[in-house]
C-alpha cells in the first residue's frame, strides 16, 4: 500500500513539474513574440522602412559576399 501511495505521489510530482515546465515555455516564446513585433502597431502590412543600420549592413554583407568569392577575403 506504501508503494502505491508513493508512485501516486510520484507521478503527481512529475505531473506538477511537467505543467510548470509547459507554462513557463509558453510565457517565454510570448514575450519573444511580443518583443520582435514591430513598433507602432505596423504589421506585415504596414509601411516598414529599412533604418539607416540596416542599409549599411546590407551593404557590408554584399561587399563581404564578393570579397569571399573573389579571393579578396579568406580565398586560396
Amino acid at each position: 500500500m506504501g508503494r502505491l501511495f508513493l508512485f501516486a505521489a510520484l507521478f503527481a510530482l512529475i505531473l506538477v513539474v511537467g505543467y510548470l515546465l509547459i507554462t513557463i515555455v509558453a510565457r517565454i516564446l510570448g514575450a519573444g513574440q511580443n518583443t520582435l513585433r514591430p513598433p507602432n502597431g505596423l504589421d506585415k502590412e504596414g509601411l516598414m522602412i529599412p533604418t539607416p543600420f540596416q542599409k549599411i549592413t546590407y551593404a557590408a554583407l554584399i561587399v563581404l559576399l564578393f570579397g569571399v568569392a573573389t579571393g579578396w577575403l579568406g580565398g586560396l
